[in-house]
């Protein structure tokens, strides 16, 4: 299944009218925006979470724990994803940052950092693109590529603050609860704190 092209989200939709208010107004801190995209992906009819909680995701981690190198661990992560007929666009996204994680010391910490960060940066992309001007947030796409980072790293460390090992599918469903549950609780930013 590819993820190239993007469904926006429902705009008529009141769970997403608040993250698309983000990305026209600078002054919103973007740990906020972490918040609002969360919130709006866990009260959609099959909330974000229980897709994160599937069989499908927790063999990715399995996959990474258990590998010497990216390919052995991509191998993995297929081979069970088609056992347990589990593919979707999250178990894309769980393989997708197979690869970065290996770039680091500690592959399966990192991957549930950049997993987590990967379906954020899906929520954003698929509307933010369409908030690009000088009367929004983003004025230009260097913004736009600036802004995903930052959000991406804020995300990152949301995550790595509570990772651990998991040794079972319950203590991975806990962990995916505390992690979301951080990430839809405000967090405050140095700078632009307050209402909106």
């Amino acid at each position: 299944m590819g993820t190239s092209i993007n469904q926006s989200s429902d705009r008529k939709s009141s769970n997403w009218k608040r993250v698309l208010v983000c990305y026209t107004q600078p002054k919103i801190p973007e740990s906020r925006i972490i918040n609002e995209i969360w919130r709006a992906s866990e009260n959609e009819n099959i909330p974000i979470s229980s897709q994160i909680k599937s069989e499908a995701i927790f063999s990715c981690y399995q996959a990474v724990k258990s590998s010497q190198n990216i390919q052995e661990a991509l191998q993995k992560a297929n081979q069970s994803i088609v056992n347990l007929k589990g593919n979707s666009i999250v178990t894309e996204f769980a393989k997708r940052v197979i690869p970065s994680a290996f770039q680091s010391s500690n592959p399966q910490k990192e991957w549930t950092s950049f997993f987590f960060a990967e379906v954020t940066k899906y929520f954003i992309s698929r509307d933010a693109s369409g908030y690009v001007s000088k009367d929004n947030r983003n004025q230009s796409v260097k913004d736009l590529i600036d802004f995903k980072k930052n959000i991406n790293s804020k995300v990152m460390d949301i995550i790595n603050s509570g990772a651990q090992e998991f040794k079972s599918k319950s203590e991975w469903d806990v962990f995916v609860d505390k992690s979301i549950q951080k990430l839809k609780t405000v967090q405050n930013d140095n700078k632009n704190k307050g209402r909106w």
